[in-house]
């Protein structure tokens, strides 16, 4: 049984014998060990990403998920520091808690399953107030979580004795297993998160990690026969130190505070890292495996020096020794807090060192020395704390799982606190600087506590002078992060720090010092920072062209010129089909431009806009004049959650019309509004003949990338409209159970009878039916035509945020363009000439040449000779010497066979005409049109009067 034996077998074994068992055993177990670090960490990126899916990314549902994993740690460490030191085959025990951790992988799925029913019941039965609702998320959570992370907290005070074989090396033995458990878990991150989730999805990384768990108890139980007549003996008592304490609280208390200030840290460099790196999945795993990396080689160096600390200088040279890293872990995140300022213009010069641009895994490298540079350092001595305060409370072999497992139960309790504190409450409150300076001062009160309890207890004086100088150096360093700056120095770091250098390194024309600084600092007249819940939030005005914008974390996501386009017609575009308009939903608040047009249609009688991060309420009152007041419409309900949680929330048939505007698909957490299961919740949520609008980008994705968004959006609906709303940026999806024809009389009619409508059309210039129509592209046949062979974006594969952070820095613009332009259709309604015309006209306007003459040429499909003649002139006109010269051409070759230019009573001018664009284009000119257009074949560009007509069609 595991750990069920209540005595050693009876066979006899030799002691030498058993001992060369027990080395065996131990050096299979290290592997294992590192093995089970890498599985756990894969786990607490799939459960967190599957239980996300249900309860959201807002802050304090990530907070919550965090909290309920490290509380499951932590009561694992504590159950087990009772009985592992009366456990006699911990191997065998080992091996079951790992077969156990696998197949409660297997079934976690399942159990999310089973769990949402109950938490959307309790949620529609009373809707309770937020923090009512986050207890209640943080029970339904617990209960998935606690069984399988008590067993992974119980691991390492359950094999920490095992792998002791003497008191004087238990400092080295357990450091070497936290140190090869926590490289593990770096292994982990790093192949989870660039390889695995990207390469073969959520369940197959779940699959892979079960097996890999069963393979660890099956290796388990044949290390623990190995160990045989070994089981249950006690370290050699190779170390005797009679004024030895192993009962010392004081050491909980300090591991405690180091694990608070630890998360406390680790929270507030990932939002600074966040501005720096990006938000996408692989900036936050390269965070992740930074901080990681420290705290392995911190843990493994930290347990052989803790030995040889005890033998030199006793207990009480450990008790200084942990709060000297205290100290030490204190002043070094001092010194970065000073140099964050410096981070931007870090990462610009190694991007431009390792010429970035050119692989993302030279990106990655970038990432990554910068993610060192912040966290590896602390974090080292953070990871060799841990070894030391356990060397310093082990006082014999017959005691040592014991002190393990408290010792790690003390220090993810505080963990624990420092993760919810931190995001909920200091951040917000006090900002990094101050959330910095905080966990400053809690790693040198536990020094303080330490050096105190030591003087106090060994009734020494040496320690006196260090208490007064760190309390001293509290003070001093307070004062110095507390000193005010000047308003405009603040404003300066701010807009620098928040300037996303992550995304607009690409356009610095200079990246020199002050070729970041005129990009990001000098043009810019801050109005509006705050450090919010889950993001950095500004609002600035170019000082030359009074461009107001908005970003989150560096990333701008609304405008007052160049976006405007897109967050009209992303609200607009669906009301000009919509059966019903009196409920409607906005996801995403931003600048409030969009939702500030849905007020604008008269018959729309509540407007919920659902906002993640808070601070955007007020950031959005600096658009209050290009939004028109809409936060302070009676008929508004602003909603601090996730987009997706708020869908999950709602009961189906709720809404007639959703605008789904969030950030960018590649960022990590808003890619879950982009993927199929999320579309198709979002088609119940609308009631029958809504209209569910989407915004997509077209920069910074490859081909595959966009058509993966679109097919999935079409998948969803059985008739789809896409717009371009902004050339070379934006487009918008429209999805409905009913027809969305592009009806020229249809929208003459709605634009006609709404003059609200119109006029807010009219601040983008498409006021004009025909130019509003000018914006279609094509139809859901259309984008399975564009893109036959697609992989679709889902929950398990998450496809796009994997693949578009890939092309962050590529152009991918223009062929995405293109791409889209060469499929692009003309509204089959619009068949009049005088409405082809001005169709084309208004294609011409937006620079696509290529639809614009495909118009004029079915204008002359449906035209008296004579009109087309001169239609052929006004095309020729049109794109002559412009970009779309040459492909204009071309489609005129294309289109010949069906198109007026092949008719006979076009007579010779449209002729020649053709001849001289084949010519131009090095095309065979077909004998039969020579003749219409009486040329010679044998006649070279100099001698041929064709060519005049490329500048004179008559």
């Amino acid at each position: 049984m595991a750990g069920g034996a209540s005595k050693v077998e009876n066979d006899e074994v030799d002691p030498l014998v058993a001992s060369l068992r027990r080395e065996r055993a131990v050096l299979v177990l290290y592997p294992l060990f590192f093995l089970s670090g890498a599985t756990g960490l894969t786990y607490q990126t799939l459960w967190a990403r599957q239980l996300h899916l249900v309860f959201g990314t807002s802050t304090f549902a990530i907070t919550t998920v965090l909290t309920a994993y490290m509380a499951g740690l932590a009561i694992g460490g504590f159950a087990m520091a009772r009985y592992a030191d009366r456990i006699l085959r911990p191997m065998a025990a080992y091996g079951w808690i790992e077969a156990g951790i696998g197949l409660y992988a297997l079934l976690f799925p399942a159990l999310v399953g089973l769990a949402t029913p109950l938490y959307l019941g309790l949620w529609r039965l009373a809707e309770p107030p937020p923090v009512l609702f986050g207890v209640l998320q943080f029970l339904v959570i617990g209960l998935l979580l606690l069984l399988p992370t008590a067993l992974m907290g119980a691991t390492l005070p359950l094999l920490a004795r095992f792998a002791t074989d003497r008191v004087s090396a238990a400092g080295d033995a357990v450091g070497r297993l936290y140190g090869l458990n926590t490289a593990g878990a770096v292994a982990g991150t790093f192949l989870c998160g660039f390889f695995l989730l990207p390469g073969i999805g959520l369940w197959w990384t779940t699959v892979l990690a079960a097996a890999t768990n069963l393979a660890l108890a099956g290796a388990a139980l044949w290390a623990q026969h190995m160990a045989r007549g070994a089981e249950g003996a006690a370290p050699d008592e190779d170390l005797s130190d009679p004024t030895f304490d192993p009962n010392l609280a004081i050491v909980g208390l300090a591991t405690g505070l180091a694990g608070f200030s630890a998360l406390t840290y680790e929270i507030a460099w990932t939002r600074v890292l966040g501005l720096v790196l990006g938000a996408s999945v692989y900036a936050f795993s390269l965070m992740l495996l930074a901080f990681l990396l420290g705290i392995a080689i911190g843990g493994w160096g930290g347990g052989w020096a803790s030995d040889r600390l005890l033998r030199g200088f006793g207990q009480r040279g450990l008790l200084v020794s942990l709060a000297a890293l205290q100290v030490g872990v204190g002043l070094m995140s001092y010194g970065l807090l000073l140099l964050f300022p410096e981070l931007p213009f870090l990462y610009v010069q190694l991007f431009d060192l390792f010429d970035a641009e050119r692989s993302p895994a030279l990106l990655w490298s970038v990432s990554m020395v910068v993610a060192v540079a912040v966290m590896t350092p602390p974090a080292v001595l953070m990871g060799a704390s841990f070894p030391v305060a356990v060397r310093a409370v082990i006082g014999s072999g017959d005691a040592l799982g014991g002190p393990v497992g408290r010792i790690y139960g003390f220090n993810t309790l505080g963990s624990l606190l420092g993760a919810g504190l931190a995001g909920f409450l200091f951040l917000p409150w006090i900002e990094i600087r101050g959330t910095v300076l905080l966990a400053v001062l809690v790693n040198f009160g536990a020094a303080v506590a330490l050096l105190g309890w030591v003087a106090w207890s060994r009734k020494t004086r040496a320690e006196i002078p260090m208490v007064a100088g760190v309390s001293l150096l509290s003070v001093a360093l307070v004062g110095v992060a507390l000193w005010p700056a000047s308003i405009e120095q603040a404003q300066r770091r701010q807009l620098l720090m928040t300037a996303g250098m992550y995304k607009y390194v690409s356009d610095l024309s200079e990246r020199s010092r002050e070729g970041v600084l005129r990009y990001t600092v000098e043009p810019y007249e801050l109005l509006f920072y705050r450090e919010g819940l889950s993001s950095v939030v500004t609002v600035a005005r170019n000082k030359r062209t009074s461009n107001v914008w908005l970003a989150n974390n560096g990333k701008v996501e609304a405008s007052t010129t160049v976006d405007m386009p897109t967050q009209v017609l992303v609200s607009l575009l669906p009301f000009l089909f919509a059966e019903e308009r009196e409920k409607a939903l906005v996801i995403g608040l931003a600048s409030g431009i969009t939702a500030g047009s849905v007020t604008r249609i008269p018959e729309v009688e509540e407007l919920t806009i659902v906002e993640l991060e808070p601070a955007i309420e007020r950031a959005a009152r600096y658009f209050d004049e290009q939004n028109h007041g809409v936060l302070d419409d009676p008929r508004t309900r602003l909603i601090f959650n996730d987009g997706r949680n708020h869908l999950l929330l709602t009961s189906p048939a709720s809404y007639d019309v959703i605008i789904s505007e969030p950030s960018n698909p590649w960022i990590s957490g808003v890619s879950n509004l982009f993927t199929q299961e999320f579309l198709a919740m979002g088609r119940r949520r609308l009631r029958p003949g809504g209209v569910w609008a989407q915004w997509v980008q077209m920069y910074g994705m490859g081909e595959d990338d966009l058509c993966s968004l679109l097919v999935t959006f079409a998948d969803a609906y059985p008739h789809v409209a896409l717009f371009m709303t902004v050339e070379d940026a934006d487009l918008v999806m429209l999805g409905s159970e009913r027809e969305l024809l592009p009806d020229l009389e249809r929208v003459r009619r709605v634009l006609g009878s709404e003059p609200g409508l119109s006029q807010e059309l009219g601040r983008v210039g498409l006021d004009e039916p025909i130019a509003l129509l000018s914006a279609w592209q094509m139809d859901r046949e259309g984008i399975y035509q564009m893109c036959p062979k697609t992989r679709r974006n889902t929950d398990d594969n998450m496809r796009i945020e994997y693949a578009a952070p890939l092309n962050l820095h590529k152009a991918t613009t223009r062929r995405n363009v293109e791409r889209l332009l060469e499929f692009a259709q003309i509204p089959p309604q619009v068949r009049g000439v005088d409405d082809l015309i001005r169709l084309a006209g208004a294609y011409l306007w937006r620079k696509d040449f290529d639809r614009g003459l495909e118009a004029l040429l079915l204008a002359m499909e449906h035209s008296e000779d004579e009109q087309a003649v001169a239609l052929a002139s006004r095309a020729r006109e049109a794109w002559d010497g412009s970009a779309g010269w040459e492909p204009a051409l071309r489609l005129a070759i294309r289109g010949g066979e069906r198109l007026a230019s092949e008719r006979e009573e076009l007579g010779q001018p449209w002729a020649r005409w053709r001849v001289a664009m084949l010519r131009y284009l090095g095309e065979d000119v077909p004998e039969a049109l020579l003749e219409r257009a009486r040329i010679r074949r044998d006649l070279d560009e100099d001698g041929d009067p064709t060519y005049e007509l490329l500048r004179d069609p008559g």
